[in-house]
């Protein structure tokens, strides 16, 4: 990832966590609008649930810079869905309702430069998860 990709992804992530309960409501609202199969995957209150993405993804954006290391801590991550009933899949759907929130709620600061930037380091954190 570039430079300029990175300030942009981390830019825009502070932008949203300034709702960060917006954010994640919306996108679980999202994904399961995307497929309603995944309900029943999360077992945890929602609140709890849309905490710990935000959690998560504020983790792995804070070290965009040293992803290299990250890679560890995401496969763990993957390994913990797995358990959980996450298939492979699964991130296609997680992605679309991941850019859909960020679209809604970044509103006149997204455009397609940033959908790019987001696109790039969602596809590079769904290759770890994965493999």
């Amino acid at each position: 990832m570039t430079d300029w990709k990175i300030l942009a992804i981390k830019h825009s992530w502070s932008n949203l966590l300034l709702d960060s309960e917006a954010a994640g409501a919306l996108f679980y609202e999202k994904l399961f609008a995307l497929d309603p199969s995944l309900r029943p995957l999360f077992k945890h209150s929602m609140e709890d649930q849309s905490k710990k993405l935000i959690d998560m993804l504020t983790l792995m954006i804070v070290n965009l810079q040293c992803m290299d290391e990250m890679k560890e801590e995401i496969s763990a991550l993957a390994r913990r869905h797995e358990q959980y009933g996450t298939r492979p899949e699964h991130y296609q759907t997680l992605g679309v309702a991941l850019i859909q929130t960020l679209e809604i709620q970044l509103a006149d600061q997204w455009n397609p430069d940033l959908a790019e930037a987001w696109q790039e380091v969602y596809t590079i954190w769904t290759d770890a998860m994965i493999h």
